[in-house]
């Protein structure tokens, strides 16, 4: 089995660069920021709110905040570098309205854009604030260019409702008699309604979004025995398990990366 992950600080607030090689499969699962980068090598398939996603070396792969996808090999292992931006920092660059479209597209080849992501990496590598913002700005320019489309496809009213609560009370997600109250309908509808208006079930979604949390949490220096307690998992190895099958590293890893990421940063001028 493959998998490395690496996590590097930019040298603008809300920006973090991951290059990850693996043979790994990753289960449906969102992020709060924009994702953005380049396949380095291999092939790579996942599901995303489009449909199903190939992507090869040199495509541009693109997730939106919030946008449920999974991933998994086209072949023995693949690689990616990824950009992760914080919306406040997209609208910062871009303005309110860029910041709140969102990507038409899940991967694609397109030699401008990867020309300016490939500047993007340059300049965070060297740690070169103000060509990484230059960079950044063209790339969001470019990949979000046009706003999203009438019929945006966001889950109905009644899905909304089960998704509100699970925001609410992530510790203890619903159960599907529940489910089915909220959405005021009988259980199999209600079930196969909102998989197919969120793209994972109740508590599939419930799950990666604790997860979310938990990383989160991790990533402000708590400790993975509390953030396991306050998110109802059964113990710390429960976390563990869940929180490696989704992200490839076990919760003190990413802890003790996202530490690293914070004192990088300490002193840092932002722009």
């Amino acid at each position: 089995m493959t998998h490395q992950t690496r996590i590097k600080a930019a040298c603008l607030p809300g920006v973090v660069q991951l290059s990850v090689s693996t043979d790994r499969e990753f289960p449906r699962h969102t992020h709060g920021q924009f994702g953005i980068g380049l396949m380095r090598s291999g092939g790579h398939k996942s599901w995303s709110a489009g449909g199903a996603v190939e992507a090869m070396p040199g495509d541009v792969l693109a997730v939106s905040p919030e946008e449920l996808h999974d991933g998994s090999p086209l072949g023995e292992s693949r690689a990616w570098d990824m950009i992760y931006v914080e919306p406040g920092m997209v609208k910062q660059l871009l303005g309110r309205d860029v910041a709140a479209r969102e990507f038409q597209f899940a991967a694609r080849s397109c030699r401008p854009l990867a020309s300016s992501l490939q500047g993007a990496f340059a300049a965070i590598a060297e740690e070169d604030a103000n060509a990484a913002e230059e960079y950044l700005t063209l790339v969001f320019a470019q990949a979000l260019r046009e706003p999203l489309e009438g019929g945006d496809g966001r889950p109905s009213l009644l899905s909304r409702r089960v998704l509100a609560r699970i925001h609410d009370l992530p510790a203890t997600p619903p159960t599907l008699d529940e489910v089915a109250s909220l959405m005021g309908m009988g259980r199999t509808g209600a079930l196969r309604r909102f998989q197919r208006e969120v793209g994972a079930t109740p508590t599939a979604y419930a799950m990666q979004y604790r997860l979310r949390i938990a990383r989160s949490a991790l990533a402000r220096g708590e400790e993975p025995g509390s953030v396991a307690a306050a998110l109802g998992f059964a113990d710390q190895s429960h976390l563990t398990r869940c929180f490696s099958r989704q992200f490839g590293l076990p919760p003190g890893r990413y802890r003790a990366a996202a530490a690293n990421i914070v004192q990088d940063s300490v002193g840092r001028r932002p722009i």
